[in-house]
Order: C-alpha cells, then sequence, then structure tokens
C-alpha cells in the first residue's frame, strides 16, 4: 500500500521515514520529494508498505503523530497519470498511446461547429489594419510615452557658476 505523507520538517530524509514506519510493518521503500534544482525537501513523501494491513495501521497511528517537530498528514495515496507538458512524447514528437486511441466525440471531428460564419468550415479572416491604425491612447497631448522608445534620457545638469567672492575676502584678513 503506497502512503502519501505530507508536512515534513524540511531536514527529514528518507531514512528518516523508513526508522518511522517499519514500526508498522515491512516498509518496501520510502521517499523524500526534493526540488530538483535546488535539491531541497518539498516537505512530502511517499512510503511504500509490503502489505495492505501494515499500511492501514500506519494511517491509523501516524496521521497526526509528530516527526521531528511536526505534525505529520498521511494518507493513502491517489495514483494520478503521469503528465508530460505538452500532451506528448517530448522526445519523438508523438502522442502517448491513451491518446492517441480511444473513443473520440463525433462532435469534435466537425471545424465547421466552431465556426461563427454557418455552413463554413474555415475561420473567420479578420482585418488586422483597422486596428493598428486606430490605436488610442488614454494619456493626455504632449505627454511623452515613457516606453514608447525606451527610457527616457535623464537630463544633464548644467553647471552653475559658483559664487565663491566671501573666500576672496577672508584671505585679506
Amino acid at each position: 500500500m503506497k502512503l502519501f505523507v505530507a508536512k515534513l520538517n524540511r531536514d527529514v530524509q528518507d531514512e528518516h521515514l523508513v526508522e518511522a514506519f517499519s514500526a508498522f510493518g515491512e516498509v518496501a521503500y520510502a521517499r523524500v520529494i526534493t526540488d530538483r534544482e535546488t535539491g531541497q525537501s518539498k516537505c512530502f513523501g511517499f512510503v511504500q508498505m509490503r502489505d495492505e494491513a501494515s499500511g492501514k495501521a500506519a494511517i491509523d497511528a501516524m496521521n497526526g503523530a509528530e516527526l521531528m517537530g511536526f505534525r505529520m498528514v498521511v494518507k493513502e495515496a491517489e495514483e494520478r497519470p503521469r503528465t508530460q507538458g505538452s500532451g506528448g512524447d517530448h522526445r519523438s514528437g508523438r502522442r502517448p498511446e491513451s491518446e492517441s486511441k480511444g473513443p473520440r466525440s463525433p462532435r469534435s471531428s466537425d471545424s465547421a461547429e466552431f465556426s461563427r460564419q454557418s455552413g463554413s468550415s474555415e475561420p473567420p479572416q479578420r482585418d488586422f489594419r483597422k486596428k493598428a491604425n486606430a490605436k488610442k491612447t488614454n494619456k493626455p497631448k504632449g505627454q511623452r510615452d515613457i516606453y514608447a522608445d525606451g527610457p527616457k534620457p535623464s537630463k544633464l545638469k548644467k553647471s552653475k557658476p559658483k559664487n565663491t567672492d566671501w573666500l576672496d575676502e577672508l584671505d585679506d584678513f
């Protein structure tokens, strides 16, 4: 039986989970999930118990129990399909078999259903020139758009002549 263990201390290692859960039966494996880039714990993990009876006993005893200062949440793990970011095999560019086979909706093959023009299966054409020429801004006239051509150049400070006449008077004393 596979268990999901959450709210773990960041210092908990796989060995700590094995040690804690082995009191209820034989532990097949225990894994604390870590971040790929940093290697830091994500504060949850999985424990695989050899039989279902020991798994249920571990859930009853360890749910809410404290491990290294933190109260854990322990429940049966839900099986979820692994997801690929783009919905397919990113190495070969093919879809997984589960997506390529199976029942398809009779509506999904009819692209005319999604068209705004009745009876046409082609997408409606848009004239983008109108929008490009009709660009409106909400700024008052005479005010420069600060993001139009990059950052506004800073003003150069003009050197002001300094009035140092009083220093000349000190030399006379």
